[in-house]
């Protein structure tokens, strides 16, 4: 890592507050070969939860914009963010995702308002909002491994800095509530509930009798605190407890 790099870690653990956070970023940006950046949490920006994140240079004109024509509904970049884990150009979205004619005219309008070109670190943490980290400007970049690996170090120190100001702003004191531990096998109960198995179905699968199912999603949801199997399955998803290919399971 670099000696500027490392600075900037060192920074983001240090913080104490939005204001530094965006200085921060308004100072990396143009090392990373842009001009404007954005940190947001991808939720309904018009009357968003009190704990949404969003940090940003862009322009007062493309922000109003996109509010008063709801383009984070549709926004290409965060779905786009939504195919991987890693730093990404948006010149690549048209291979990542199938376009909308909407998602085209809303990269096309960003144009003019220096959002021409720009790269996108995606975050996801257990049981809170996707976000992203984007980079902006009016020319086109290439995309090297040094750029690549910079931005994700970058976006990721950044985000986590974002997350750890607003759990002081709106909890202080607090801490993020801790994540059920859940057995391996009551995973896989949890998964096979969501591939709409019965306790027969999943008992045969797992080789263990329906009452056994039964005791561990029970246990499961006592855990979690829910009275329905169904909400029991969005928890452990939204928690990263279990993912989404696994309700892909066909036995």
């Amino acid at each position: 890592m670099s000696p500027r790099l490392a600075t900037f870690v060192d920074d983001c653990r240090e913080v104490t507050d939005e204001f530094a956070l965006k200085a921060l970023l308004g100072e990396a940006t143009p090392s990373l070969g842009f001009e404007q950046f954005a940190l947001v949490d991808h939720v309904d920006l018009i009357g968003p939860p009190h704990d949404t994140m969003v940090i940003t240079s862009y322009p007062e004109g493309w922000i109003e914009r996109s509010l008063l024509r709801n383009y984070y509904v549709d926004d290409p970049v965060h779905a786009a963010s939504t195919k991987t884990v890693t730093a990404f150009l948006w010149s690549v979205i048209p291979a990542m995702i199938r376009m909308t004619k909407r998602q085209r005219h809303i990269l096309e309008e960003a144009k003019p308002f220096g959002l021409r070109e720009g790269l996108t670190i995606p975050v996801q943490a257990a049981g809170e909002y996707r976000g992203s980290c984007s980079f902006a400007g009016r020319e086109t970049v290439r995309p090297t491994a040094d750029l690549l690996g910079a931005a994700q170090v970058i976006g990721m120190f950044a985000f986590e800095a974002a997350r750890r100001l607003q759990r002081a702003r709106w909890a202080p004191g607090t801490k993020t509530p801790d994540i059920p531990a859940l057995s391996q096998r009551e995973l896989d109960c949890i998964a096979l509930v969501g591939c709409g198995k019965g306790n027969a179905e999943i008992g045969g699968i797992l080789n263990i009798s329906p009452n056994t199912v039964r005791q561990y999603i029970e246990d499961a949801m006592r855990k979690y605190d829910v009275y329905k199997r169904t909400e029991l399955v969005v928890r452990a998803l939204f928690d990263g407890q279990i993912c989404y290919r696994a309700l892909n399971i066909r036995r």
